[in-house]
């Protein structure tokens, strides 16, 4: 991730801000980051989770929605942009023609690892989650010999993770009834 030279933003200048250069930016306290486009491991595996969490909301009719390219205000001059987003219907319709960014907590956000955001995912943007009430945080680390899925589940304003490796069942408080492993994921 690259810091761009800006002058401090508020969260409403974000909103509309473009330089013409089809950038995406999180604001974090006020100052543009650049994200890097991911790799395409990174995609596939993102890809994956959205398509087997359409699928078990589809399978259980829930007033769901899967999201990518998509803000998530953390907190007075900051918005994240995860890497996958479950919202409810009501949220989405609610900022449909407006802005890309929820000022309300999705449901899940869902973060995959590159080696320039080791840090950012597990310790800063868990900690914005958390603060924000984010229900359930997915960390999906896959750059190295040692793969793995945290699930942070918000139990008593706190996170509670969870690591799972390998042929290790996933277990999640949003999806309850989802039937995938680690390396399922992992390996997609």
């Amino acid at each position: 991730m690259l810091i761009t030279t800006t002058p401090n933003l508020t969260f409403e200048e974000y909103l509309t801000y473009d330089d013409g250069a089809d950038t995406r930016y999180e604001l974090v306290e006020g100052h543009l980051i650049s994200m890097t486009p991911p790799k395409i491991r990174h995609q596939l595996i993102v890809r994956f989770l959205e398509l087997l969490f359409e699928a078990e909301i589809k399978r259980k009719n829930l007033p769901w929605v899967t999201l990518h390219n998509v803000g998530v205000r953390t907190g007075l001059r900051t918005s994240r942009c995860p890497d996958l987003c479950v919202t409810t219907i009501a949220q989405t319709e609610a900022i449909k023609d407006l802005s890309g960014v929820f000022e309300t907590s999705p449901l899940l956000v869902v973060e995959a690892v590159s080696s320039s955001s080791i840090q950012d995912d597990y310790i800063t943007k868990r900690d914005e989650y958390q603060a924000t009430g984010i229900p359930e945080y997915w960390v999906i680390y896959a750059i190295n010999e040692d793969p793995r899925i945290t699930i942070y589940t918000l139990k008593n304003e706190a996170y509670d993770p969870q690591v799972f490796r390998n042929e290790q069942q996933l277990i999640s408080s949003t999806f309850s009834e989802l039937q995938m492993n680690a390396s399922q994921i992992l390996n997609a």
